[in-house]
């Protein structure tokens, strides 16, 4: 039996009439991926879904012996097949897609993303940001030209600097965490993280309640304040 529980939800929101978000899971092998498709003309939808089911095909299976490796091929996959996708057709040349992944396995978690959907983890009470945005804002808050406030409302914070598709090859950053009894794990689409801030997200996986109800809680509070894009979520508790 796994040591954690997964739930996860995606929604349209209350502005969009599509959803162009893509998550799947598997608490038992140990793995999630959400994605944030773009590009219009439904390619969005098109390139989120290939990513979530070309990585989750590729993370199925018997524990690697590098999982670090295994997660990175596995992104890389994806970039390939979306990007061959748009080649010779024209309604998805424009068409990418931001993901985040994780695969647990022990008391490890590694983490492979491109784009802005971001990876949290919920510990002793607080939120922080495992993943780093790779948009246009986050590298103006790196030089220290703005701050995080005023990315918050910046024109351009949807502005992306790298999505799988757009190239034949992708730079796919990495990172992992060493779990521990009672972490949360929050997985999301700018939609959610764009709506409530960080501790208005904590507020709400500090409950207790079953997985499910959280994350139904969280798309409320961002369909509450506004629901401008879709919303898309997956979180995982560790269990004690």
């Amino acid at each position: 039996m796994s040591a954690w529980k997964m739930a996860g939800l995606t929604d349209a929101g209350r502005v969009r009439k599509h959803n162009e978000d893509a998550i799947a899971w598997d608490a038992e092998q140990g793995w999630a991926v959400l994605a944030d498709g773009m590009g219009g003309h439904h390619a969005g939808e098109v390139a989120s879904a290939i990513a979530v089911e070309v990585i989750g095909e590729q993370l199925k299976g018997a524990d690697s012996v590098d999982e670090a490796q295994r997660l990175l091929a596995a992104v890389a996959q994806a970039n390939s097949v979306i990007y061959l996708q748009t080649i010779g057709q024209p309604r998805l040349h424009t068409m990418g897609t931001t993901v985040v992944t994780v695969s647990l396995h022990g008391q490890t978690l590694h983490c492979a993303h491109v784009g802005d959907s971001r990876l949290y983890r919920f510990r002793d009470g607080k939120l922080q940001q495992l993943s780093r945005d790779h948009s246009l804002v986050q590298e103006l808050v790196d030089e220290g030209m703005i701050d995080a406030e005023q990315a918050r409302s910046s024109e351009q914070k949807n502005v992306i600097t790298r999505a799988l598709g757009l190239e034949a090859s992708v730079e796919v950053e990495m990172n992992e965490d060493v779990t521990a009894g009672g972490d949360c794990y929050l997985l999301c689409s700018d939609g959610l993280s764009d709506r409530l801030r960080d501790e208005e997200i904590a507020a709400l996986l500090v409950d207790d309640d079953p997985l499910p109800t959280v994350v139904q809680n969280l798309i409320n509070a961002a369909n509450e304040r506004g629901g401008e894009d879709n919303i898309s979520i997956i979180v995982i508790r560790v269990w004690e």
